[in-house]
């Protein structure tokens, strides 16, 4: 009998699921499975070809476990945890507390199963591409973004999101369906399932963009995930509520237009305005930038001790 836990560990996780735990694995099915994927049909899949960091550690890290049995195991088994229809969103508590290129093998070895969900839920080749560019960036944003030699864990748990076609982008704002999993004082809602919605990088927050975005989401999402059955609550957990930042912001700006939205219905504990508004993983306050008004004041703000914990929004009904 094999012990996944001691397997897994030994691959840095730090919490593992029991469900994970649970598997019936042998180590021959997992070398068969592993030794017999295309890995270069995978790469091509995802335009991960021309990142040339991500090619020369990917290539180094895959000859130097091909022959180590545990790599087989550990990426078989999280393969088969992750990438379940079942399984949506943040739900699996897995953590893993470094970055290498192991995330990336379990990446691309859903690729077989991230088309045939795709196609399942009707994608259009625009949808598809779109989902591709995502795979590519959760393999890639580690070097290109945060300084990284390698994937996060957090990247893999996204990335599986797509994987199992539990989201769509919609111009400006990406949507998630997941399972309503909020307790929040106050707010009774009874559907299994509600849309998360997201912000990806790259572009501004333009109001007609959001607010055009909105509007289509609204009439696609059903036709999309048949499994909502009702139209869906909208729901963001997002830094972009996060408390306080209303004292930093211009009136007329595009956060603040967002902000707007959206009901505010309680904080958390945590925080992710660093990573996201300054593209960073440090806790050294004094490094962050200064190049835009907003990372200036906030950055003041938190030299001063001001936390800014994240909102979660409930979309308005008239928005």
């Amino acid at each position: 009998m094999l012990n996944l836990e001691t397997i897994l560990n030994n691959f840095n996780f730090s919490k593992i699921p029991l469900e994970l735990l649970k598997e019936n694995v042998t180590k021959e099915t997992a070398k068969a499975w592993f030794d017999n994927f295309d890995w270069n049909e995978a790469i091509d899949f995802y335009g991960l070809r021309k990142h040339q960091k991500f090619m020369s550690m990917f290539d180094d890290y895959l000859k130097h476990f091909r022959e180590n049995n545990n790599l087989a195991i550990a990426v078989y088994v999280i393969h088969h945890y992750l990438f379940a229809d079942k399984k949506y969103g943040w739900d699996h508590t897995i953590e893993r507390n470094n970055a290498d290129m192991f995330p990336a093998l379990v990446l691309l070895s859903g690729w077989q199963t991230h088309l045939a969900n795709m196609k399942q839920h009707n994608f259009d080749n625009t949808q598809i591409e779109k989902h591709k560019a995502r795979i590519y960036e959760c393999c890639t944003i580690g070097f290109d973004t945060y300084g990284l030699d390698g994937i996060e864990c957090s990247q893999l748990i996204w990335g599986s999101i797509f994987i199992n076609a539990h989201i769509v982008e919609i111009g400006r704002l990406q949507y998630e369906v997941k399972k309503f999993e909020y307790s929040i004082p106050n707010l009774q809602i009874h559907p299994k399932f509600c849309i998360g919605i997201h912000i990806f990088r790259g572009e501004k927050l333009h109001k007609a963009a959001v607010d055009a975005s909105l509007k289509e989401a609204r009439l696609t999402i059903p036709t999309y995930f048949k499994e909502l059955g009702t139209q869906p609550k909208f729901f963001i957990h997002s830094w972009l509520l996060a408390q306080n930042l209303d004292n930093y912001l211009n009136p007329d700006s595009n956060i603040s237009y967002f902000r707007k939205l959206f009901e505010i219905l309680n904080y958390t504990n945590t925080t992710s305005i660093v990573k996201f508004l300054y593209n960073t993983t440090s806790d050294d306050i004094s490094a962050y930038a200064e190049d835009t008004s907003l990372r200036r004041q906030v950055k003041q703000a938190m030299q001063q001790g001001i936390k800014f914990y994240d909102g979660i929004g409930l979309l308005k009904e008239n928005e």
